[in-house]
């Protein structure tokens, strides 16, 4: 009751077949081992069998890993069929973003070289890597760039400066700041339109000549001041020598005032940068004529400067009257000379009251009087509350010192210097003032030929007792 089937060494049983004992199952499994034996020793005894069933499985190997690679293929072609689709769709995103700014033909060449330098070629795995390296380097480019600018705009802003500086006038209200480049800019062009190099003949002939006049004529004019104030200082000493300055039994001396030059450095700068400038006027060297010119310029800059400081040193250097100083030398008849007097240092009050009024008619003398004339130009001179503590020895030496000066002398004095004053004057009038309210005016007659006032003798007693 059992069917048994032989197929390629595998024994199939017939489903339903059952054994009724074990003795009846070990037969049929004797027999089916010694069937499997005998095919077993059939196929191992035929090598066609034997490599067909070798072909066979390897056959089998080939198509399970054919069948693998068409697996892992097909999960790899449907994964790119993903990524194909996820790309698409964010190319079509960002290809629809308003903020992205169309490349001109430049900026794509320029990014397409850059990318082409790259170590690594550009594929999709490593796009993001790639454009993160190219963008890293135009940044720092972009940085090195500005940088660069704000160089130039430093530089070209210090330009403005200097200019504005150099020439106030003419860059008027234009600020130093970029903004005003345009206004700077446009200066320039009319500049060079202008034909300012067809002008240079004519700026370095205007420099030898005018310069050369302009600096001559200040020469002359340091030189001749000082020529005056030694001629007008002869004046005042031709009226000194013909007063007394102090006389007694045995010695009259008499005041000489000489100038002599102070040696200040500004003054003998100036006069040194003046003669440089005029024994080089008239070279061709146009090098050196800039130069010369550019040291001009700081000079007239120099004078023509508002600070204090440059008007101080201005009024030094032009001012002839600072270049000297005056000394007084009392010498005798004989011009031996008796003592020198640079201050009233150390003298007594009288003699100081003497030098005073001496220096002071001097002085008064050159500056109202002329090279041209003997008088002064303006001659009254007013003296108020005059000689009130002075002996009347120096009060006729003063008055003989102004009257030989040439001045015209109109003295308030107390009635005790009247007879002193006496031989000076030409008239005199007599003033009141009661309970300093009300004031009254008497005229004195002056008698010309006595060189005296016409008063009643006991009021000519009354004031020689006062005087004395």
């Amino acid at each position: 009751g059992c069917f048994s089937f032989v197929h390629h060494g595998s024994i199939l049983l017939e489903k339903g077949a059952s054994s009724k004992s074990g003795a009846v199952q070990l037969p049929l499994l004797d027999r089916i081992s010694t069937i499997e034996r005998q095919i077993r020793e059939a196929r191992e005894g035929n090598t066609t069998l034997l490599q067909i069933s070798t072909q066979i499985e390897k056959q089998k190997k080939l198509v399970d890993d054919a069948d693998k690679e068409l697996r892992q293929a097909t999960r790899a072609h449907d994964s790119i069929l993903d990524q194909i689709k996820t790309s698409t769709q964010k190319l079509e995103s960002l290809l629809q973003d308003a903020s992205i700014v169309p490349l001109t033909p430049h900026q794509v060449s320029g990014l397409d070289e850059r990318f082409a330098k790259q170590s690594d070629a550009v594929r999709l795995d490593n796009v993001d890597k790639v454009a993160t390296t190219v963008e890293r380097g135009l940044n720092t480019e972009i940085s090195e760039i500005k940088e660069e600018i704000a160089d130039c705009e430093k530089e070209i802003e210090t330009r403005f400066a200097d200019f504005k500086r150099q020439w106030p006038m003419d860059a008027g209200d234009m600020d130093t700041s970029l903004a005003s480049a345009q206004d700077y800019f446009a200066k320039l062009v009319r500049l060079e339109t202008d034909g300012l190099p067809a002008y240079e003949q004519r700026f370095f002939e205007l420099l030898q000549n005018q310069s050369h006049q302009n600096l001559a004529a200040l020469s002359t004019y340091l030189n001749d001041a000082r020529k005056a104030i030694l001629e007008r200082m002869d004046l005042v000493n031709d009226s000194l020598g013909q007063v007394p300055f102090n006389q007694s039994t045995n010695q009259r001396t008499y005041l000489h005032i000489d100038a002599s030059d102070r040696q200040l450095v500004d003054v003998k700068e100036l006069k040194q940068e003046i003669q440089q400038a005029l024994s080089h006027a008239w070279t061709e060297d146009r090098e050196f004529a800039e130069a010369r010119f550019l040291a001009l310029r700081r000079l007239v800059d120099r004078l023509a400067s508002q600070d204090p400081e440059q008007k101080r040193w201005r009024e030094t250097v032009l001012d002839v009257r600072q270049h000297v100083e005056f000394i007084g030398r009392e010498i005798d008849e004989s011009g031996v000379e008796v003592e020198i007097y640079r201050s009233g240092a150390g003298k007594s009050g009288g003699q100081r009251q003497k030098l005073a009024t001496t220096c002071l008619a001097a002085a008064l003398r050159y500056q109202l009087g002329g090279n041209d004339h003997g008088l002064p130009m303006y001659a009254p001179v007013v003296l108020d509350e005059a000689f009130d503590k002075a002996d009347n020895e120096f009060t006729a030496l003063a008055m003989n010192i102004f009257t030989n000066f040439g001045f015209q002398m109109v003295v308030a004095t107390p009635l005790k210097s009247v007879m002193t004053l006496e031989p000076f004057i030409g008239g005199a009038c007599f003033v009141d003032i009661s309970d300093r309210r009300v004031s009254g005016v008497l005229l004195i007659e002056y008698d010309g030929d006595r060189q005296r006032l016409k008063l009643p003798e006991h009021a000519r007693e009354a004031a020689g007792v006062e005087a004395s």
